[in-house]
């Protein structure tokens, strides 16, 4: 049986991913390490901010196709060429367009001058062609060769930034050096693609080729429009609003907690295709297994939640000049806001396995009107203003999501309700522990908490197995 896992396509597939995900993760830390150390927090909230920028229009230049074509690849390899070539043209228009958009934004709202304009725009262009090439090896099954690149370009990107002289390094030039790095992350994507021989079938009628993957893609990409606000712009609020610093404070939150959310959204990842096939095969197993896991999954991200919030100043102070200790709030805030998204995030998971996808849109659209104002507002008082809009004005939604949510599926999940009391508690305990608390009397607090935790999954094991 070991054997057969071992050798499953899938399992395979899932493992590449998740170790190379892991290690360019760490890898990436490390490199944020340094340039924190060379960029001042005003300095290193621009180069976040840059990137950012080109991430959020990649983001909307992608039109919601990104599915559509792995999908297609799956199913017919022999439309790989076909969706290259006019899904590269289409998204280079796109992105050309939005280009135009954002320079009107930037003359009336931003403060982005014209050499970081154009490299933007350059960033953009080279990382659309690096995603659609990886999206042909995702499609056709073959993790490995996408894997070892993505790994080997976190180690090139950490290699220059270590050994360039700091004399040198200013905000333009890390960012050329890093289109660089990515436009040789593309040219290696291309050139494992010709070496596979996967670049195959011939190229369709641009017209035709593009209402198809439109028609299929629409839903994909009015979804990414909604969430714009909540995944993207919060660096745009902190830009029009605030200033530069704290947009450095912000970013760093996010890259700090990158770590725990990845570990959640592996977890969403297992799960998912269980899901799909209990939904399928026995709605009556689908219910009892979603009762019982549930609060394990609730459990388990309020337990890591908690002692990230713990122990974030100390992770702050060892690695980060002084100048960031202003992030420590921040992350603290932002990492309970990631355990309201990981309930979401299981909620459209399952939803997602019970072919519910009009809910998902409709409670999209709910958290568009109701974030969207709070985050703007919020954005005023700097990185933690923020930070708090996102918390509270998600927490709102979420209430109604939840009990949506069991009551379309007829879902009692056990102990809910202590869960969540449980979770507001240890946000309390965390988030108020005073400041000049030792090291020490934080471990005792920590150990108390697992014990308990510990326990209750014990007794909880226990009564399964009775059962």
């Amino acid at each position: 049986m070991l054997k057969s896992i071992l050798n499953n396509i899938v399992f395979k597939n899932f493992s590449y991913l998740t170790i190379s995900t892991v290690i360019s993760q760490l890898i990436a830390l490390i490199t944020i390490l340094k340039i924190t150390s060379i960029l001042n927090p005003n300095d290193y909230g621009l180069y976040t901010f840059l990137i950012a920028q080109g991430t959020l229009l990649l983001k909307i230049g992608d039109l919601g196709n990104r599915n559509i074509v792995i999908r297609t690849i799956a199913r017919d390899p022999k439309q790989t060429n076909d969706l290259l070539v006019n899904g590269g043209i289409v998204r280079s228009l796109a992105i050309i367009l939005l280009f135009l958009v954002y320079l009107v934004y930037n003359h009336f709202l931003g403060s982005l001058s014209s050499e970081h304009l154009l490299l933007i725009f350059i960033f953009t262009l080279v990382s659309c062609f690096s995603g659609l090439f990886e999206l042909v090896f995702m499609g056709n099954q073959k993790m490995f060769p996408s894997s070892l690149i993505n790994l080997g370009y976190s180690v090139i990107w950490f290699l220059i930034v270590f050994f360039l002289p700091n004399r040198v390094m200013d905000i333009t030039l890390i960012f050329i050096l890093y289109i660089a790095v990515n436009f040789f992350k593309a040219a290696l994507f291309l050139f494992f693609l010709r070496y596979h021989k996967l670049l195959i079938g011939r190229v369709q009628n641009f017209v035709v080729s593009t209402k198809q993957l439109f028609k299929e893609s629409w839903p994909y990409f009015i979804m990414i429009l909604i969430m714009l606000p909540l995944t993207s712009l919060s660096n745009n609020f902190l830009d029009i609003n605030s200033n530069n610093q704290q947009i450095g404070y912000f970013n760093l939150s996010q890259r700090l907690i990158g770590p725990l959310s990845l570990v959640i959204t592996m977890m969403l990842t297992a799960v998912f295709p269980n899901l799909s096939a209990l939904w399928v095969k026995d709605k009556v197993k689908f219910k009892n297994f979603l009762s019982k896991g549930f609060r394990f999954f609730m459990l388990a991200s309020i337990i890591l939640c908690f002692l990230f919030t713990i122990f974030a100043k100390e992770v702050v102070i060892y690695l980060f000049p002084s100048e960031y200790l202003p992030a420590v709030a921040v992350c603290q805030i932002q990492v309970w806001y990631l355990f309201l998204t990981s309930i979401d995030s299981l909620i459209g998971v399952v939803l997602g396995a019970a072919n519910m996808e009009k809910l998902i849109l409709r409670f999209g659209i709910l958290y568009f009107f109701i974030c969207t104002p709070a985050l703007y507002y919020g954005s005023h008082y700097g990185a933690l203003g923020l930070s708090y809009s996102y918390v509270v004005s998600f927490g709102f939604c979420l209430v109604y999501v939840w009990f949506t949510f069991k009551r379309t599926l007829q879902l009692e999940i056990k102990h809910n309700g202590r869960l969540w009391a449980l979770g507001l508690g240890l946000f309390a305990i965390s988030y108020f522990l005073p400041s000049n608390t030792s090291l020490a009397h934080k471990l005792l607090l920590s150990t108390l908490i697992l014990l308990v935790f510990g326990s209750y999954l014990f007794i909880s094991y226990k009564s399964t197995r009775v059962q």
